[in-house]
């Protein structure tokens, strides 16, 4: 875990943006190319790859970016899976809910075929041909057989989601493959003492990215955030002891873009934000640097995932 204080960071961003951007990013990129190494020296063995992380911990970007790592530089072709084409139609079985919150849990394993998704994975190991579902969301219904899919010898699959690393699949794979957990563990101290803790940073990036790319306004996300809180301390960080390897995804100069994008709402809402456990980010607005990023952040960087 890194401890960040804003002074530290509001010194780079003053100095130079163009550098502590590069720092951050360079210290990501290092992450990703070392654990493609030692993934790539697995491959006999432990063909599957489990990527896990909490909520906007950057599973994503950072699946493409191991796969390009290991094909480019260590000339292994690689299959992706997507673990949301194992949910289950909704029909078939009973939503759990959270009686915590009052919210349907959508966190919960139970809405995934996990025991079919664990079988498909033992099959590709072992050379066998397997045949992908897919997921509609719109109604909410599992398609089967919706693409087929086979490794050869030497080849790797790397599948991400929340549930990469639960019991089911985990368990079930054994040697056959090898996780991956993205822990985004790092905090950061503001000038009145604050200490803004990594799950609260990782908020900014979800509302950031819910309020772009899925018209969720911010007042939403928050009203669904204890909820997914809960489903990270009940089915992702007990597993994160599964885990092989582990990358810290958060870049210290994101929080400058993200507190820019949230002063406004944040200003509105903070009544709501201290509701779910998130006072410190109260204390955010006029404390950052301005920091000019716009045309230094590279076209691949995890951080578009967000802000596009």
């Amino acid at each position: 875990m890194a401890d960040y204080t804003l002074k530290q960071l509001n010194d780079a961003a003053r100095s130079d943006p163009k550098g502590f951007i590069q720092l951050s990013e360079d210290y990501y990129r290092n992450q990703v190319d070392s654990t493609a190494r030692e993934l790539a020296a697995r491959r006999r063995t432990s063909p599957i790859v489990l990527v896990n992380g909490p909520s906007s911990a950057g599973k994503t970007t950072t699946t493409a970016r191991l796969r390009r790592t290991l094909e480019k530089r260590h000339g292994i072709r690689t299959e992706t899976i997507s673990m949301d084409d194992y949910y289950r139609t909704v029909s078939e079985y009973e939503m759990p809910y959270d009686e915590e919150n009052g919210v349907d849990d959508l966190e919960s394993p139970l809405c995934m075929d996990l025991a079919l998704l664990t079988k498909h994975l033992r099959m590709l190991a072992a050379g066998e041909e397997i045949s992908i579902p897919a997921f509609d969301f719109q109604q909410r219904r599992s398609i089967p057989d919706v693409k087929k899919l086979r490794l050869e010898t030497g080849e790797m699959v790397i599948i991400e989601g929340i549930h990469a690393l639960s019991d089911i699949v985990y368990d079930g794979l054994g040697e056959m493959a090898t996780g991956v957990f993205l822990a985004f563990d790092s905090a950061l101290t503001l000038e009145d003492g604050t200490l803004v803790e990594p799950f609260m940073l990782r908020f900014m990036r979800r509302a950031v990215r819910d309020s772009l790319f899925r018209n969720t306004e911010v007042s939403a996300t928050l009203a669904q955030w204890k909820s997914v809180r809960r489903g990270e301390t009940l089915y992702i960080l007990p597993n994160r002891k599964r885990a092989a390897l582990t990358l810290d995804t958060y870049m210290p100069y994101e929080t400058f873009i993200m507190a820019e994008m949230l002063r406004q709402p944040f200003s509105q809402l903070t009544n709501e934000l201290t509701a779910v456990g998130l006072e410190p980010l109260t204390h955010l607005s006029g404390g950052f640097e301005p920091l000019d990023y716009v045309h230094h952040i590279p076209e691949d960087s995890l951080i578009h995932e967000f802000i596009g």
